[in-house]
């Protein structure tokens, strides 16, 4: 046994887990893993990537950020135009060496899908002198 973390979900509060899970299925592209009724509580994922949602704390809906790092961010970027997701920012190359772009989901939470840039190393060390 050891004390490595293995992977990370993060559970974001929504207003309506149902409508949730399908807005990401319709418009993002994930799958639907899990939908209960009671309580309201869903699971999506894409490839090796889950987020869960689950109601019942209305005073934090739209608050979460979650960043997804995927392999072509350029070809979801394409992807997710054609499906007329809102943008918050556009997609380019950051500071902190990820190519990146972010979005936001049917409850106003921050979704931010990249990929890491070859130089991504020689820029964190240039950038955080």
């Amino acid at each position: 046994m050891t004390d490595e973390f293995e992977k990370s979900i993060p559970i974001l509060p929504v207003a309506n887990a149902a409508e949730t899970a399908k807005f990401y299925k319709e418009r993002l592209g994930f799958e639907i893993d899990v939908l209960w009724e009671n309580p309201p509580y869903a699971v999506v994922s894409r490839g090796n990537a889950s987020i869960e949602f689950g109601e019942g704390r209305p005073e934090h809906v739209g608050g979460g950020v979650c960043y997804f790092m995927v392999e072509n961010a350029d070809a979801i970027y394409a992807e997710y135009k054609a499906t007329g997701v809102e943008f918050v920012d556009r997609l380019e190359n950051r500071e902190y060496g990820n190519r990146d772009f972010r979005v936001k989901d049917n409850n106003g939470n921050l979704l931010i899908i990249g990929n890491s840039l070859p130089n991504q190393e020689e820029l964190i060390r240039s950038n955080s002198a």
